[in-house]
């Protein structure tokens, strides 16, 4: 205590023996600091390590990601495009939720024209929190994109590999599903990419086990219900696991993940029939019909051209059925049962469902195929000895067997590249071909035809950018043009008098045929290097021939603002 006392004195009298003090007390407090940052230095390089393989992923994702954005501004002089229509139904849905309580793509009546419920309750959650912009597809599937790169890791770090091996597993994941492709399309493919993973792993454990604990099951439910939700050929997914809960004699999963799945669809269909619209929405249905008119020769060779146009999907199909041992592993060990899925999943895709359309219809399936593969790649390269392959010596025998592995995985490996690379170049010239087509149709109706009754083939980006009375020539936004299409009796002179009983004043179409003769076109917009488009040209028409005039009117004070790119043609440029 003395002790003590007397230091206190010193330090209050001699300042110099008060710093000495202090230093000592600084000198440890400072070593003490430099060890716990050295610990903590050293435990954030361990997870960086550790997780090199995603983050390099998550890098690669976000630098595309950059590019391709400013990319598309710079071509589209500073506007964020998306590069497909389909989106701007979803934002136009969404808007008149919120805004008027209108589940339609205009706010004057209910339309069935979303294939996709869950996503257009997502953006409309999303503008009750930032308010209503086109932003909001794109920042959610930047969101989503990299939560799947993530999920994709989780499924993967368990595997007895190299760090390598991961990080080129999850590179192919992102390029090879074209990833940041999807994410400018705005749609829900990349939550639908999510689910669908967890879908296939869940149903593939449940599977594999004797008994799967309450946790497990319960989960897979409700994976079951929003993938179902998200997309329509989740169903693809649901049925082939359905079955082979049905081979297992196990009834009460069969028939858990049958009902979860065709749920949403019920719930939205007893809404869509109380509003006078068909139990499933116009957009799923009317695209069905040039398959349903095939005839049942077609249909049954249907899947066949699809996987000729598809290669990528036919090297998976291929790999999973080789990487497929019943004998070996015993036919419900997990791998078997995700190979199952997948080749059942993939078939009834190419039979029933559509395929392409900017890789997203099927990319659920390369993401599901790639997993697959890789989960059991591993003792397949293994047994190819693919490290050992070295360029012979000038006169040495070649390994026939080492190089045929070689080809083997190049002959994979290339039709994947080739859909990744493809994405590179389509992203940005898709969403400038959206901007100088279906863009410009919209901030034109906005500035001439607000609230009046206009026909369209493309409704998405008219609806979402103006306020017009929308006729949809396609029936997806219009009931009984989908029923005429569905049953087969549309023609010109039906579009006439559905066009005379709506008042439609002018109609903004693909010259495809059923348009009346005594419609005038008075122009015509012609895009460059189409990629994405229904067509490269629209016509301008005056269904009232009272409309000519001012549809002329309009289209020469429009004119300046149009990109160089987009070749004018018709009666009106007469006065440019």
């Amino acid at each position: 205590m003395l002790r003590r006392l007397g230091a206190q004195i010193a330090k209050e009298i001699n300042p110099e023996s008060r710093t000495i003090l202090e230093h000592r007390q600084t000198s440890g407090f400072a070593n003490m600091t430099g060890m716990q940052l050295k610990m903590k230095s050293a435990e954030v390089t361990n997870w960086e390590v550790r997780h090199l393989p995603v983050i390099i992923a998550l890098s690669c994702l976000w630098l595309s990601l950059l590019v391709v954005l400013l990319a598309i501004l710079t071509i589209n002089s500073g506007s964020m495009v998306y590069t497909i229509d389909d989106i701007y139904i979803h934002l136009a849905i969404s808007r008149n939720l919120n805004e008027y309580s209108v589940f339609g793509v205009t706010r004057y009546e209910f339309s069935s024209s979303s294939s996709s419920p869950l996503w257009n309750l997502i953006i409309s959650a999303a503008f009750v929190l930032v308010g209503i912009t086109d932003m909001v597809p794109l920042a959610l599937n930047v969101i989503l994109s990299s939560i799947a790169v993530v999920t994709f890791y989780v499924l993967l770090k368990d595997l007895d590999v190299s760090s390598q091996y991961i990080t080129a597993v999850l590179l192919s994941f992102v390029f090879f599903t074209s990833l940041p492709g999807l994410v400018f399309t705005g749609m829900e493919h990349t939550l639908h990419i999510i689910l669908s993973l967890l879908f296939f792993v869940l149903s593939s454990r449940i599977l594999s086990l004797e008994e799967s604990s309450n946790r497990d099951s319960l989960l897979l439910l409700v994976v079951t219900f929003f993938v179902s939700a998200v997309r329509f050929e989740s169903v693809f997914l649901a049925l082939p696991v359905a079955f082979l809960f049905l081979m297992k004699r196990d009834w009460s999963h069969a028939l858990a993940v049958l009902l979860m799945a065709g749920l949403p669809w019920l719930a939205y269909g007893i809404v869509s029939v109380q509003n006078g619209w068909l139990l499933l929405p116009n957009s799923l249905v009317v695209k069905g019909v040039d398959a349903m008119n095939e005839g049942i020769a077609l249909f049954l060779i249907r899947g066949i051209g699809a996987l000729v146009v598809s290669p990528h999907l036919l090297v998976l199909l291929v790999a999973t059925v080789k990487l497929t041992r019943f004998q070996e592993h015993g036919f419900w060990h997990k791998n078997n049962v995700m190979n199952l899925i997948f080749i059942s999943a993939c078939l009834l895709h190419l039979q029933l469902g559509r395929i392409g359309w900017f890789f997203r219809y099927e990319a659920y399936l390369v993401a599901l195929g790639i997993l697959a593969v890789s989960i059991q790649a591993r003792q397949f390269l293994s047994e190819l000895d693919l490290p050992s392959i070295r360029m012979p010596a000038i006169g040495a025998s070649l390994d026939r067997n080492r190089l045929y592995g070689l080809g083997l995985v190049i002959l994979f490996i290339a039709p994947l590249v080739g859909r990744g690379a493809l994405w590179i170049y389509w992203t940005p010239t898709a969403s400038k071909n959206i901007y100088e087509q279906q863009y410009q149709m919209g901030l034109f109706l906005d500035r001439f035809y607000t609230g009046e009754t206009v026909l369209m083939n493309d409704i998405g980006c008219a609806n979402y950018l103006s306020d017009i009375v929308c006729v949809d020539k396609w029936g997806i936004g219009t009931l009984d043009v989908g029923q005429m299409l569905l049953n087969g009796s549309m023609s010109a002179e039906m579009l006439r008098i559905i066009a005379d009983e709506r008042g439609v004043k002018v109609a903004i179409l693909y010259a495809d045929g059923l348009i009346p003769e005594e419609w005038e076109e008075v122009g015509r917009w012609t895009i460059r290097d189409n990629v994405v488009a229904y067509n490269s040209t629209v016509s301008f028409l005056a269904v009232m021939p009272s409309e000519k005039d001012r549809l002329i009117e309009s289209l020469v004070l429009f004119s300046p603002g149009l990109s160089d790119d987009v070749i004018e043609s018709g009666l009106y440029t007469t006065l440019l």
